[in-house]
């Protein structure tokens, strides 16, 4: 055999190619999935160490104010801040939308937040409650990364946009949690008191009934099963499946805060339907109704409206009796 043919034989012919890039191919389609579902289990372990740290934050809150649970606090007729837009309320709902643009706004100072910017029916207590335990939490400029899974992709890009370059009307969401905290940690349990509970019943989830006086301080030593009642949980599911369900899909798993600061995830399924606060000694719970591509659809309340309130039980037993086993 001559030196040049030897040489020649020394290269990949086209079928040795193809068949390399072939078995390239098949190893990186067998990697990929593999590779998915590890980042996806990464991006969750993120997600429970922020509740974890949220967690923290509100224990370190309940040390530092008398056992108080975190919440949004200022109420109608009480005079708080220095800001003069922000120091009159008429109701409960007004004041603590308030309090919510006053913390913005001491994290940018001369940035314009106006307090209407969220609109009348704005719920500041469902993604905006942690803003009380920043400094518990070791926040800077009002943003803590430990509010944010790193799933919320619409979350992180408001964080990424510098606030002078967002509309007026949405600046005060680059302060938004992904975790929502439970209803029963600024109202009351129950109907059957001088205030009456924060409440919803046929409606879409966005739609609270707030009474124009509802606010109360809750303590953590009313919460009756802190391993058991839910604390902090994102409003969806955004980990188990591709499709954004909300937290009531009976398909729905997700990491979530109890109020003994463990976290771990919880499927929906396995939690109690919930109750109608302004109701409690009926037997069904709160529903919720959606539409979901074109479909409509209901849900239980479940953990957002816990039977019995700080005092009922969302995972591992039966709700709390509230008059529905005593009913005809």
């Amino acid at each position: 055999m001559s030196p040049v043919r030897a040489r020649q034989r020394l290269g990949f012919t086209l079928i040795e190619l193809l068949v390399v890039i072939a078995i390239i191919a098949l190893l990186i389609g067998i990697l990929l999935p593999a590779l998915a579902k590890a980042r996806r289990s990464a991006r969750t372990a993120v997600c429970q160490s922020n509740l974890k740290q949220m967690g923290v934050g509100a224990a370190g809150y309940v040390g530092n104010y008398a056992g108080a649970l975190p919440a949004l606090n200022w109420r109608a007729g009480v005079v708080e801040g220095t800001d003069n837009d922000l120091r009159s309320a008429s109701t409960d709902a007004e004041a603590v939308r308030h309090q919510a643009v006053h913390i913005a706004r001491r994290a940018y100072p001369g940035v314009l937040m106006s307090p209407t910017s969220g609109g009348n029916n704005w719920y500041p207590h469902l993604w905006f409650s942690h803003l009380v335990m920043l400094d518990e939490l070791g926040a800077t400029n009002g943003e803590s990364s430990a509010a944010v899974c790193p799933e919320d992709a619409t979350q992180i890009d408001r964080l990424e946009t510098p606030i002078e370059e967002m509309h007026l009307s949405v600046r005060v969401r680059r302060f938004e949690s992904t975790y929502e905290m439970a209803t029963a940690t600024h109202s009351v349990d129950q109907s059957g008191g001088a205030i009456e509970p924060i409440a919803q019943s046929g409606t879409s989830p966005w739609a609270f009934d707030r009474p124009a006086r509802y606010l109360v301080v809750r303590r953590l030593t009313s919460v009756a099963f802190p391993a058991g009642k839910a604390h902090m949980f994102d409003t969806y599911d955004r980990h188990s499946r591709k499709d954004l369900l909300l937290f009531p899909d009976d398909a729905s798993s997700q990491p979530m805060l109890f109020f003994d600061s463990s976290v771990r995830t919880a499927s929906a399924s396995d939690a109690n339907p919930g109750f109608q606060p302004r109701d409690p000694g009926n037997p069904e719970p709160t529903i919720l109704t959606d539409t979901v591509n074109g479909e409509p659809r209901q849900y239980f309340g479940r953990f957002r409206w816990t039977r019995g309130g700080l005092r009922g039980i969302d995972f591992g037993g039966s709700e709390i009796d509230t008059g529905q086993g005593t009913r005809p």
